[in-house]
C-alpha cells in the first residue's frame, strides 16, 4: 500500500504540475487573442474618426453597440470629449487606465470582467474599446473541470497500477525474505527461484543470494569439517594421554615421578577443557540469531537444581549460597548452554568470593539471571573487557584461560540476551560483583 500511494502522490504532483502549466498557456492565449481582436478594433475605429469625425465615430459605436449579442464577448465602447463628457457609453465607467499609453487592463462592468484598452485621439477625444471575459472565463472553467477529472482518473489509474506491481513486487521479496527466515531456522538448503518470464533486476538479486547461500553452506561444512577434526584429532589423543598418565600412576610408586605425572595430568585435563571451551564459544557464536526452532524451557526448575548442587560446593569454600528463584520463569532456549552459562557465573563467584562472605543467585521473568559476590570485584579498567576471550582481570587471584566469561557471553548472545558487570558493594572495601543477564534492547 504504501508503494502505491507513494506512486499515486508522484503522479498527482506531475499532472498537477503539467495542468497548471497548460491551463497558464491557454488562460495567456484566450487574452492575447481577445487582446489582439481589440486591438484591430481600435486600429479600425481610429480610421472611422479621422475620417467622419467624432460625429461619425459616435454614429458608428451606436450602430455596434445595437447590434452587439448580449453574451459571449460583448463589445463594449466608451468615448469622452476633453471635457470628460461621454459621447457614448457612460463615463463613469470610465477606467483607471491611462490612454496617452493605450493601457490595457482587466476592469468591472455591468457585473462582469472586461478586457479593455484606451487610446487618445485626436482633438483631446478619449476612446476605451473592450470585450467581455465571460465566454473565455466559461471555456477556462470547463477546462479546469476536465483537468480536475482527468487528475482524479489518473491519480486512481497509477494507484491501482502500482498496487498492482506493489503486491507482484512485495510476492517476490517476500520469498527472498522467506529464505532468510529459513536460515534463521537452520534451514541452510533454502534457495530463491527466478521468475518464469523476463529476468529482471531481482532476478539477478535472487542469483546472487543463492550464489552467496551456496558459498556460506560450503563455508560452514568446511567449519564443520575443521571442528570435526579438531574434536577427533586432537581431543582423541589427549584423551588417550591423559588415560596412559593414569596408568603410569597406578604402577609407579617413586613420589618425585608420581608428582610430575600428576602434574602432567592436570595440563592435560586443562588443554581439554580449553578446547571444550573454544569450541562450544565458537558453536554459541554460529547459532546466534532466532529463537524459534529452540523448545521451551522452564529456567526456574533448572536453576533450582544447579543451585542445591552448588550450596555444598560453596560451603566447603567458606561461602553461603542463596538463591532467589521466581516461579515459571519458561523461555525458548537451548537448556544444556542455558545450563553452562549459569554454571560459570556460580564457578566464578565461588573461585573469586572471599571466605566468610555470601554468594547470591536471583532469576526473574524476562529472563533476569544475577549473581553476585562479596570478594575483591573486578577493577573498573576491566569492566569493559572481561567478557573478551583469554581475558582475564588483574587482581591477585586471577586464574585459568579466560574463557568462562567469553562463553557466558556467547551463550547470552545465542538467546538474544546481553551480559553486564558491576560492584555488587561500590561502597565498600570489597566491592564484589554482580552479573546480570538480561535480554538484549529490543529483543
Amino acid at each position: 500500500m504504501a508503494i502505491a500511494l507513494r506512486v499515486a502522490l508522484a503522479t498527482a504532483l506531475v499532472c498537477t504540475a503539467v495542468f497548471v502549466l497548460v491551463y497558464a498557456v491557454l488562460q495567456h492565449q484566450s487574452r492575447s487573442a481577445l487582446q489582439a481582436t481589440i486591438d484591430t478594433d481600435i486600429a479600425g475605429l481610429s480610421d472611422i474618426y479621422r475620417s467622419e469625425g467624432p460625429e461619425g465615430l459616435s454614429q458608428r459605436l451606436r450602430e455596434r453597440l445595437d447590434l452587439a449579442p448580449t453574451a459571449g464577448e460583448r463589445p463594449v465602447y466608451i468615448v469622452v470629449d476633453s471635457q470628460g463628457r461621454a459621447l457614448v457609453g457612460d463615463s463613469a465607467q470610465w477606467p483607471k487606465l491611462d490612454p496617452a499609453v493605450s493601457e490595457v487592463g482587466v476592469i468591472e462592468a455591468g457585473g462582469e470582467k472586461i478586457l479593455a484598452r484606451v487610446t487618445q485621439l485626436r482633438g483631446g477625444l478619449k476612446l476605451m474599446a473592450g470585450r467581455s471575459m465571460a465566454l473565455a472565463e466559461q471555456s477556462l472553467s470547463q477546462t479546469r473541470l476536465l483537468f480536475v477529472a482527468a487528475l482524479v482518473l489518473i491519480v486512481a489509474g497509477a494507484f491501482f497500477i502500482g498496487e498492482f506491481g506493489a503486491r507482484k513486487l512485495r510476492r517476490r521479496i517476500d520469498s527472498i525474505n522467506g529464505v532468510f527466515d529459513s536460515l534463521y531456522d537452520g534451514d541452510f538448503k533454502a534457495r530463491t527461484t527466478a521468475t518464469t518470464g523476463r529476468p529482471d533486476e531481482l532476478d539477478a538479486l535472487s542469483g546472487h543470494v543463492n550464489l552467496t547461500l551456496d558459498r556460506v553452506e560450503r563455508l560452514l561444512k568446511a567449519q564443520r569439517d575443521v571442528s570435526d577434526n579438531i574434536a577427533h584429532e586432537v581431543r582423541t589423543p589427549l584423551t588417550a594421554l591423559n588415560q596412559r598418565l593414569e596408568d603410569a600412576l597406578a604402577r609407579i610408586e617413586d613420589p618425585e615421578a608420581i608428582t610430575s605425572l600428576h602434574q602432567a595430568e592436570d595440563q592435560v585435563r586443562g588443554t581439554l577443557r580449553l578446547l571444550d571451551s573454544l569450541l562450544d564459544i565458537a558453536s554459541a557464536e554460529a547459532q546466534r540469531g532466532d529463537l524459534r526452532a529452540l523448545p521451551e524451557v522452564d529456567l526456574s526448575e533448572l536453576a533450582r537444581q544447579l543451585c542445591e548442587l552448588y550450596e555444598a560446593s560453596a560451603e566447603d569454600a567458606g561461602l553461603t549460597l542463596t538463591a532467589d528463584i521466581e516461579d515459571s520463569v519458561v523461555v525458548r532456549a537451548d537448556a544444556m548452554q542455558m545450563s553452562r552459562l549459569m554454571v560459570n557465573l556460580l564457578d566464578n563467584a565461588l573461585k573469586y568470593g572471599s571466605a566468610g562472605t555470601s554468594l547470591r543467585f536471583v532469576l526473574r521473568q524476562g529472563p533476569v539471571i544475577t549473581v553476585e559476590d562479596e570478594g575483591q570485584g573486578v577493577p573498573d579498567a576491566d569492566k569493559g573487557r572481561i567478557f573478551d576471550r583469554y581475558h582475564r582481570a588483574h587482581t591477585s587471584m586471577a586464574k585459568g584461560h579466560g574463557l568462562g566469561l567469553a562463553l557466558v557471553a556467547a551463550i547470552a548472545g545465542r538467546h538474544n540476551l546481553s551480559v553486564r558487570v558491576e560492584d555488587s558493594h561500590p561502597d565498600k572495601v570489597h566491592k564484589g560483583a554482580r552479573f546480570i543477564v538480561s535480554p538484549e534492547s529490543g529483543a
